[in-house]
């Protein structure tokens, strides 16, 4: 099975054929589909006019030891299973072929004025909407055109089996990912804090949403509040989950301190709690969390992404803030199929209404256009994210 990169092709594409540079670096997370990707490289219209090659290194194939077998190739792809340094893969170019350019691996981006980087994320939804043959289209979403229950079926597969194409393909592997990342994490541990590890990991998916507070867990749990800021470290460190921070205007009224923590993969959340995380109450922070991913995929280069909180208890779900003008998007997020505006998002609007050009409710079925006041509120599907 093979995912669309189908941006991202163009974009290296047009990178290779403009850039003088000699060097490019395919940054990723492991199981990110860095295989796929290379081949959709290879067969793509950009080398139709190269002379390619691909080398696999490892272990038992370290990079000292690899021949070219053609001696007019001009790119080398470099696919490694172990960790090459940029040094290295210089030396491999300037005592092979020097005059070639070069395509490799990497698990971090290289900093380095010679080599242009292109990160890989996880398959975003309309991806794998795409592939699997029925493409988003938001105009006919507006129109009420699209069949958004098939739209949701997508929807909730996606959900269950996270962005990482090799659970895509083999549903069985996750379980086996998730395992694997456990595993890295309890590096970090001593042998009799991995039971207390894993249930810290449970209880922060089942309070997915809500606002993060140390001691209400450590209590939850019976465990020290220091303890509970070890492990919050190691979640954060190894890129399990995320924390967004709240947007304040009035600290005096408005949440300031605390956060709220996502997965970073939805893979991840199901695989801690079971199927039946994706069911009664905590279905609104699974759709939260897939929200959030989609929205940091799409936005996160032009804007920040907050969540709003008043002490009271009146919350926004996200808050869109434009990098360069700081205008705001409130987003709320709901389970429900409802146009109805909550008063939440009613009373920031009339907190901040110079500062919103619109406003967005997510709903699970709905299309409509409201205002409030003449400032848009637009009311869209999950899906159309």
């Amino acid at each position: 099975m093979k995912f669309l990169r189908t941006k991202l092709i163009e974009k290296f594409n047009e990178s290779f054929n403009s850039s003088e540079k000699q060097y490019f670096v395919i940054v990723w997370e492991k199981g990110i589909g860095k295989s796929t990707f290379l081949s959709l490289l290879e067969e793509s219209d950009v080398f139709v006019t190269y002379k390619t090659e691909s080398i696999l290194v490892t272990d038992e194939f370290p990079l000292e030891s690899v021949e070219l077998k053609n001696p007019d190739t001009n790119t080398i792809i470099l696919d490694s299973t172990i960790p090459v340094s940029f040094s290295e893969i210089r030396t491999f170019i300037e005592s092979k072929s020097p005059d070639s350019r070069i395509i490799f691996t990497s698990e971090t981006t290289i900093l380095d004025e010679t080599i242009e980087s292109f990160p890989i994320g996880g398959i975003s939804f309309r991806e794998y909407a795409e592939w699997a043959g029925n493409p988003i289209d938001v105009g006919a979403i507006m129109s009420k055109k699209a069949d958004i229950g098939v739209l949701n079926e997508l929807r909730d597969i996606y959900i269950h089996l996270g962005q990482y194409p090799h659970n895509l393909d083999n549903p069985e592997s996750l379980q086996e990912s998730f395992d694997a990342k456990l595993a890295t994490m309890n590096k970090e541990l001593f042998k009799k804090e991995e039971w207390d590890f894993l249930d810290f990991i449970r209880t922060l998916a089942m309070n997915v949403g809500d606002i993060y507070k140390e001691e209400r867990i450590a209590k939850n749990m019976n465990i020290s509040r220091r303890k509970v800021r070890k492990y919050t470290e190691i979640v954060l460190k190894y890129n399990l989950v995320r924390a967004i921070g709240p947007w304040v205007e009035n600290s005096i009224t408005e949440l300031s301190r605390h956060v709220k923590v996502y997965f970073t993969d939805l893979a991840y959340f199901h695989t801690a709690l079971g199927t039946s995380y994706y069911h009664g109450e905590g279905k609104q922070g699974v759709i939260e969390n897939f929200i959030l991913i989609e929205l940091e995929r799409k936005l996160s280069s032009t804007h920040d992404i907050r969540f709003y909180r008043k002490k009271s208890g009146s919350e926004v779900s996200f808050i869109l803030i434009e990098k360069t003008t700081e205008k705001i998007t409130p987003i709320e997020v709901t389970i429900k199929s409802s146009n109805i505006i909550p008063q939440s998002l009613k009373s920031f609007h009339e907190a901040y209404r110079s500062r919103i050009e619109h406003a967005m409710i997510m709903n699970n079925t709905l299309t409509e256009q409201k205002d409030i006041d003449w400032t848009p509120i637009i009311i869209l599907p999950h899906i159309a994210i």
